[in-house]
């Protein structure tokens, strides 16, 4: 799969209201297939679940994204790959303070503790 066969999975799941299935799926693809789809796409999951009260699947993402945070290349990747992680890291979207001011546009917390 590509980045965009992710995004447009995902975003048809959340279209269903199927938040669950879009975090799993999304945590599936870079598991299994070493895909992430673009920045927007986390985003995006994330304030779906919390439009929705699904606080508890909007922090299960950010644990993954967090999971990203700490991720090391290897042998096994290439270059390309490299790169989009380095980016994705440092992606000031995805940094811990922009992660939490977007719950507190939905009126939660994201504290300390939801941070490992």
């Amino acid at each position: 799969p590509t980045k965009e066969t992710i995004e447009a999975v995902v975003d048809g799941l959340l279209n269903l209201g199927d938040v669950v299935s879009a975090v799993s799926f999304c945590q599936d693809s870079f598991n299994q297939y070493s895909v992430l789809p673009p920045y927007t796409t986390h985003i995006k999951i994330i304030e779906f679940s919390l439009a929705r009260g699904l606080v508890y699947e909007a922090k299960r993402h950010v644990f993954f994204i967090q999971q990203l945070w700490k991720w090391k290349p290897n042998k096994y990747h290439s270059e390309e790959f490299c790169k989009l992680m380095e980016l994705t890291q440092k992606n000031p979207n995805l940094s811990k303070e922009a992660l939490q001011k977007l719950f507190a546009y939905f009126g939660e917390k994201l504290e300390e503790s939801d941070f490992f």
